[in-house]
């Protein structure tokens, strides 16, 4: 064996972790090579020396000040998970909602142009009323989310889902739209 690889087995002795036929290997190397000897007896004195040592306790406070860090750390990183997914459950919300108000405007242009209030209206209060179920139940588990001390990164992950089904969503209807509008200009009103 090479010094290099001896010297290894020396650190794997004073650790305790040599097998035995590790031992023999390091004991028949330093029987003939005066350099690992050398080596091998300082290592031995300073591992007496370390182990001969008293040990220091930390400063007065040390662990509090310690503790009272990762705390305020696990809190700020709390809070800009939790942040991170309040902006992205509005965002998802916004454009969720952004396709009910463009509809409703729409209606509310028809109402205004055509004057049929009453079959509009009604249309709108529906549409209306079909948003606002689901919205409100999407706030109420947000809200339920985030008063849960586990239920960050869920609605994290949730909240990124709904992030991206919407904007999918949002890109469908669009499409829809478009094709409704072309359809309403070829054929005039009703």
């Amino acid at each position: 064996m090479r010094c290099q690889e001896i010297s290894q087995l020396m650190s794997l002795y004073l650790d305790e972790a040599l097998t035995v036929d590790e031992f023999r290997q390091l004991q028949m190397h330093l029987d003939g090579c005066p350099s690992c000897q050398a080596r091998w007896a300082t290592m031995k004195r300073i591992s007496q020396l370390f182990a001969a040592a008293p040990l220091v306790s930390p400063p007065a406070g040390f662990v509090v000040r310690v503790s009272q860090r990762l705390a305020q750390r696990q809190a700020r990183r709390r809070w800009l998970l939790g942040g991170l997914s309040l902006v992205t459950g509005l965002i998802s919300i916004a454009v969720l909602l952004l396709p009910t108000i463009l509809d409703a405007c729409i209606v509310l242009e028809q109402l205004f142009v055509y004057s049929l209030w009453l079959r509009y209206g009604s249309q709108l209060m529906v549409r209306l009323i079909s948003v606002a179920r689901p919205l409100a139940k999407a706030v109420w588990l947000a809200i339920t989310a985030l008063l849960s001390p586990s239920g960050w990164s869920i609605l994290a992950a949730y909240a990124l889902a709904v992030f991206a089904l919407t904007v999918l969503w949002a890109y469908l209807v669009s499409i829809q739209q478009k094709g409704y509008q072309v359809t309403r200009l070829a054929h005039g009103p009703h």
